[in-house]
């Protein structure tokens, strides 16, 4: 357990070069900081700023907007269609469970149906603080729930489901992949973007990286705040998957962490508990990047380069299947 209190001095020195210039001009700018916004000015600069990260968009063969039915009425998906593929990956966005949508991520997910050949459903699901724990955790089930249903009406194989998400969406696609397990709802994997899986957690990284690295220990703080409003213990294996106290029976992992990323260790110590526990699992550490990466597109080659790992992998994953 580390004390993050003590802010020690950003060490950029080992990231890639592109990275670097972006978080020394975002020094530069002294724009106000996340937790000092509201969640809907958070949310409003949110949907300007992610998609700004991305260049040139991906063609697929079509895209379908869709209502899935939840608890507390419909919400937004997006079904993007690739060729005569009946492979699908049912992926959420990151935001801290506050801000993202089907539009911030259109990039990310363009590229994820390209580079994997295959169908992807992105899921819009409900936000904190109005929503707060376990909204998201319902909506993702809920839309597993409606994707198996209605899938083969459009030509998906249900039997080949890949949940997959970053960051938040990541910690999501963990706890719906152990949720499938104990409703006995069959998952062909799990792809795991820098996931945080202990929230109430104060490791090493989130001591190295507290701040100067995009996702700073306060604006982490500011999102579980909203996310755990409806009073959650950041101890419950519902929230912080890392708390399970069973892990074994899982669907295959994926699981990717950055290093220079305050939630490094936390994915790290899933993944080993996950192996430990049997599972098929490939854990990566990329070098050189930040949290967010996945979305840098503009910026950086790793965000192809870790969209083409994924495809990789998955169709892998559907090849044994």
């Amino acid at each position: 357990m580390v004390d993050i209190s003590e802010r020690r001095p950003a060490d950029r020195s080992r990231l890639l070069p592109e990275l670097r210039s972006m978080l020394e001009a975002a020094d530069a700018e002294k724009a106000a900081p996340m937790h000092e916004l509201s969640a809907a000015e958070a949310r409003r600069q949110a949907e300007i700023q992610i998609p700004a990260l991305w260049g040139d968009s991906d063609e697929v063969q079509a895209t379908e907007d869709l209502a899935i039915p939840v608890a507390a009425g419909d919400i937004k998906a997006r079904l993007y269609r690739w060729r005569d593929s009946a492979d699908i990956i049912l992926f959420f966005h990151g935001g801290g469970w506050v801000l993202g949508s089907v539009e911030t991520h259109d990039g990310a997910v363009r590229a994820l149906a390209r580079s994997a050949a295959a169908n992807v459903l992105s899921v819009e699901y409900r936000k904190a603080p109005e929503a707060p724990y376990p909204a998201a955790i319902d909506d993702a089930e809920a839309a597993l729930r409606w994707l198996c249903a209605i899938g083969p009406s459009k030509g998906l194989s249900v039997d080949r489901i890949i949940v997959a998400g970053d960051s938040a969406g990541a910690t999501i696609s963990a706890v719906l992949a152990l949720r499938a397990r104990e409703k006995q709802i069959s998952l062909a994997g799990q792809v795991l973007i820098y996931p945080a899986t202990d929230l109430g957690g104060r490791s090493e990284s989130r001591a190295l990286f507290a701040s100067g690295f995009f996702l700073d220990q306060k604006t982490m703080d500011w999102y579980v705040g909203h996310y755990l409003s409806g009073g959650a213990n950041p101890n419950d294996p519902g929230v912080s998957p890392l708390h399970a106290a069973d892990l074994s029976g899982l669907a295959p992992a994926l699981l990717v962490t950055a290093d220079h990323d305050p939630l490094r260790d936390e994915g790290r110590a899933y993944a080993q508990r996950l192996i430990a526990a049997g599972n098929d699992v490939c854990y990566e550490e990329w070098r050189g990047v930040t949290h967010g990466f996945f979305n840098m597109d503009r910026n950086t080659p790793q965000a192809r380069l870790l969209s083409a790992r994924i495809g990789s992998w998955v169709n892998q994953i559907w090849s044994r299947r």
